[in-house]
């Protein structure tokens, strides 16, 4: 694995942390997507999914069926300082890896 991440099984808790600013936009994206899977932001993202389709919008425009919904709020912004626990698998083994040089990965 890479230096800042330790040699883990999947199956691990492991507790991430932003230490260092994200220098493109596919960084910030990634960093929110696996900070996003922690418990406490989980159930932000599952009212936020109620939300969204208690308020999406389907109208008729040429004969046709349309659906508008509102955008998804990331519950994490993927700044220096967030943290979260995760539990890894493969895939965000994988995703660390690509961002191993913004984050700081500890077994929980």
């Amino acid at each position: 694995m890479s230096a800042n991440i330790p040699d883990v099984k999947p199956g691990t808790v492991l507790d991430v942390k932003i230490v260092k600013a994200p220098s493109n936009r596919a960084a910030v994206k990634t960093l929110q997507r696996i900070l996003a899977k922690d418990p406490a932001h989980a159930r932000v993202v599952a009212i936020d999914k109620k939300v969204r389709e208690r308020n999406t919008i389907t109208k008729q425009r040429g004969g046709r069926m349309y659906s508008t919904s509102p955008t998804k709020l990331a519950p994490v912004k993927g700044i220096v300082g967030e943290s979260g626990k995760i539990k890894s698998d493969f895939a965000v083994l994988e995703a660390l890896r690509s961002v191993a040089r913004f984050v700081e990965v500890k077994p929980a």
